[in-house]
C-alpha cells in the first residue's frame, strides 16, 4: 500500500483516491457488493434518464441495466438486499447494516419531535400491518389527506415517523410504492437481536462512509450519513481511519488505509456520466473542494431559471469532472438536450462516445440523438 508522505496528498493523488474508492474506477463484482461498499445509495422519484439509485448502481457494475439493478432488490420477495432508511435522504441500505443505525432509531423514539404522531394513530397503523400483512402508503392512508410535496399528511407523517423509529421497515416496492411490513417479518433475526451502542453504531457508519469517500475532510463524513459534526469529532479518532494531509485544504482530513492503495495503480482514463445524486457528487462543498466543479440540481428550479437543463449529469473523465449533459430517455432512445463542457477541459470525441456508450447499455437504449457524432 502506498505510504502518504510528509507532504501529504496532492489534489490529483485525493482525487484518485476518491474515485477509486467510490467505485468509479474498477466497479464492484455485483449489485449487493456495490450497496454494501458504498454503504449508502441516495433514492429520487424522477426517472428522466432512469431512478436516482439505478445510475448509481449501474455506474458501478459492468453491464448492468437500470431494470437489472431493480430485480435484484426487490425481485425476490424471500431474500432482502437492502432496505429504505433516512442515512443520507432517502436511500438504500445494506440490510446487514440494520443495527448500524439503532442509534437514529433509539433517538427518534426519545426524542421531543413536533411531528411525532398521535398514539392512536401510530398503534392504528402497526395493527393494519400486523393483521393484513405488508401495505403500501395508499393502502394504508385510506381516506386521509394525500398531502403535497413537503406537505405531508396525518398518515405519511406518521409511516416516516415509524421508519425513523424503526418500528416499520420497507424492504421492497411495487413499482415505485414503498411496502411497509413489520421488521420482525423483513429484517433477518440475526441482525434485530443485534444489541449496537451508539458510539459502536457511529464508529462503524463513519468508518463505512470513510472507506466509500476514500479521503474526506470531517465536514465530508457528518455529510455522508448525516451526523453532526461534534460526534465525528468525537468518534472519528476510534476509527480505523488516518488522518492525512491534502495540499491546499485547510480543514483536517481523514483517510481509510484500504483506500490509500488505489495510488498504486495507474490512474484511470475512461469516460463515464454519473447520476445527479450520485454519492461522488452529492456533497456540493466537497465536490468544490476535490474538483473544482459546481454541481446544482435544477429539476426544481423554474424552467427559466436553469443554466444546464432539468437533469443534468455530470461528466467524469479520469479523475476530472468536466462538464454536464441534460438527458432523456424516450422509449429505446437517449436523447441529448444540452451537452456543456467546462472550458478548462478539452474531452476528446472517443472519450465522450465512451461515456454515452455507457450510459445508453445501463439504461437499455439503442439509440442516440441530439449530439454529433
Amino acid at each position: 500500500m502506498s505510504l502518504v508522505g510528509a507532504e501529504g496528498l496532492s489534489l490529483g493523488e485525493a482525487r484518485r483516491v476518491a474515485v477509486g474508492a467510490g467505485g468509479l474506477t474498477t466497479g464492484f463484482g455485483d449489485v449487493t457488493t456495490a450497496l454494501e461498499r458504498l454503504a449508502v445509495v441516495q433514492l429520487d422519484a424522477i426517472n428522466a434518464v432512469a431512478r436516482a439509485h439505478q445510475l448509481t448502481l449501474a455506474a458501478r457494475v459492468t453491464g448492468l441495466t437500470a431494470m437489472a439493478v431493480d430485480e435484484v432488490l426487490w425481485g425476490r420477495p424471500d431474500r432482502s438486499v437492502a432496505f429504505e432508511y433516512p442515512a443520507h435522504a432517502a436511500a438504500l441500505v445494506p440490510i446487514t447494516d440494520w443495527p448500524l443505525w439503532a442509534f437514529r432509531m433509539r433517538r427518534t423514539r426519545t426524542a421531543e419531535l413536533d411531528w411525532r404522531p398521535e398514539p392512536t394513530v401510530r398503534a392504528r397503523l402497526v395493527a393494519a400491518i400486523t393483521d393484513q400483512g405488508p401495505l403500501t402508503m395508499r393502502q394504508l392512508r385510506g381516506q386521509d389527506r394525500a398531502g403535497n410535496g413537503w406537505d405531508w399528511g396525518p398518515t405519511k407523517t406518521a409511516v416516516e415517523y415509524l421508519v425513523w423509529s424503526g418500528e416499520l421497515a420497507c424492504v421492497r416496492r411495487q413499482g415505485w410504492h414503498r411496502v411497509f411490513d413489520l421488521p420482525e417479518r423483513v429484517i433477518p433475526s440475526h441482525l434485530l437481536d443485534q444489541n449496537v451502542d451508539d458510539h459502536t453504531c457511529l464508529v462503524r457508519l463513519l468508518t463505512r462512509a470513510g472507506r466509500a469517500l476514500g479521503v474526506a475532510t470531517v465536514d465530508d463524513l457528518a455529510d455522508y450519513p448525516r451526523i453532526g459534526k461534534d460526534r465525528v469529532l468525537a468518534t472519528v479518532g476510534d476509527t480505523p481511519l488516518r488522518p492525512v494531509h491534502v495540499r491546499g485544504w485547510k480543514q483536517q482530513t481523514w483517510a481509510h488505509p484500504d483506500a490509500l492503495s488505489m495510488l498504486d495503480s495507474a490512474p484511470p482514463t475512461r469516460a463515464r456520466f454519473v447520476g445527479p445524486f450520485d454519492n461522488l457528487v452529492w456533497y456540493r462543498r466537497r465536490i468544490g473542494r476535490l474538483f473544482d466543479f459546481n454541481h446544482v440540481l435544477e429539476a426544481y428550479k423554474p424552467a427559466a431559471r436553469r443554466q444546464y437543463g432539468y437533469y443534468a449529469l455530470p461528466l467524469l473523465v479520469g479523475t476530472r469532472l468536466v462538464g454536464r449533459c441534460d438527458m432523456a430517455v424516450e422509449g429505446d432512445t437517449l436523447r441529448v438536450l444540452a451537452l456543456s463542457v467546462d472550458p478548462a477541459h478539452d474531452v476528446p470525441a472517443p472519450r465522450l462516445r465512451e461515456a454515452f456508450a455507457a450510459l445508453m447499455r445501463a439504461t437499455a437504449t439503442t439509440r442516440l440523438t441530439g449530439v454529433d457524432d
